[in-house]
């Protein structure tokens, strides 16, 4: 088997495709061409063939994974589960980690200021935002140190008392507002004062 052509892709001038005895084999990124020291007229044997064609693939899902990584801010346990679904092999997978960590793709003290600030945004309580983060792995070291405004968090229940207590279908039934903001994520204690206080106003 001969190498006939190496050709740099159009879309992705990155990677180059080679054909072995003018037809389409692989693809592989310019650094691992060069690595190999591939050249046309070159002869490949079945092992070097095999080792190119796991290169291709490993480089390829390096490439989708890296581009998932960047689309948002992800936790390190959402990076293995993206894998696990991706059915990446162990080894490959721990090598992508490893690579991601150290030139900082995947942080989960970043992650956890981002979804902290998104989820506060749309209203979510404190309990809540914290379960989420610890269902997404990030440790119980870096959720205590998150610096959440409790007074944001009783500004949160006013808003939504006084919201929804224009509804009859809680401005008539206490047990079904307190149950709602309940599923909000935020405490009883500070559901019932802000309800109490509207009883006084």
């Amino acid at each position: 088997m001969t190498i006939t052509t190496i050709k740099q892709q159009v879309k992705n001038p990155n990677r180059a495709s080679i054909f072995i005895d003018g037809k389409y084999t692989l693809s592989l990124s310019i650094d691992e061409l060069v690595a190999n020291r591939l050249k046309i007229g070159q002869v490949v044997d079945e092992p070097l063939l095999a080792s190119l064609k796991k290169q291709s693939a490993d480089g390829k899902t390096r490439s989708r994974s890296m581009d998932w990584v960047l689309n948002r801010p992800r936790s390190v346990r959402e990076f293995r589960q993206y894998l696990l679904r991706k059915r990446v092999d162990k080894e490959l997978a721990d090598k992508l980690e490893r690579e991601f960590l150290d030139k900082g793709h995947l942080n989960d003290e970043r992650f956890a200021t981002w979804l902290v600030d998104v989820r506060q945004r749309s209203g979510k309580s404190q309990r809540l935002i914290t379960a989420e983060l610890s269902s997404k792995g990030v440790s119980r070291e870096i959720i205590s140190g998150i610096d959440f405004d409790q007074s944001d968090e009783v500004f949160k229940i006013r808003t939504l008392v006084a919201k929804k207590l224009h509804a009859s279908k809680y401005a008539n039934d206490e047990s079904k507002l307190i149950k709602y903001l309940l599923g909000k994520g935020f405490g009883y204690s500070d559901i019932r004062q802000i309800i109490d206080e509207h009883r006084i106003d």
